[in-house]
């Protein structure tokens, strides 16, 4: 987890010419965020795509597939005033935090957030003209989007799931 943006960083320096694009979670951006201001100091064109949820990603997808939806601790919009064990995404929730665009922006890179799958395709060629400065594109995706494949707990790799028929994808 987080391994993704500075592994792009080393591509970039190693590999100026080719187009890199990195695909994380919310979370997992977080862990090496602070790298963002090596690639804008280095002037490196990395596309940032981040998948958000607003949950800890996989934790939230083994509680919802193999513990019966019983989420704990993996809400990134939780606050102390929320109500007490609620399975309820967006019931009453506060915005997420932070706020990737704007985060993007104070580094000095590009944000831009796509909120619909038809928005994606121009959000990604728009990008491919910065030649100075990354770009992060936050996309906000279904609360309850899985990533396939995954192994549920205590299994082999020959147990795999393969892909998940209820899984939704941008909101």
């Amino acid at each position: 987890m987080g391994y993704g943006f500075p592994a792009a960083i080393g591509a970039k320096l190693g590999n100026p010419q080719k187009d890199v694009l990195v695909i994380t979670g919310d979370d997992g951006i977080q862990m090496n965020i602070q790298e963002m201001a090596t690639a804008v100091c280095y002037e490196l064109p990395i596309i940032i795509c981040i998948l958000n949820n607003g949950y800890l990603g996989n934790v939230r997808q083994w509680q919802e597939l193999f513990y019966d939806r019983r989420y704990v601790s993996t809400c990134m919009r939780y606050r102390k005033g929320c109500e007490a064990g609620c399975n309820q995404p967006d019931r009453h929730c506060p915005a997420y935090t932070p706020d990737f665009v704007r985060l993007a922006q104070s580094y000095g890179a590009i944000g831009l957030r796509v909120t619909e799958a038809g928005a994606v395709k121009a959000a990604l060629e728009s990008e491919k003209r910065s030649t100075k400065v990354p770009t992060v594109i936050e996309f906000i995706i279904d609360r309850e989007c899985n990533v396939m494949p995954i192994v549920p707990p205590g299994n082999s790799l020959d147990d795999m799931i393969l892909i998940n028929t209820e899984s939704k994808a941008l909101v």
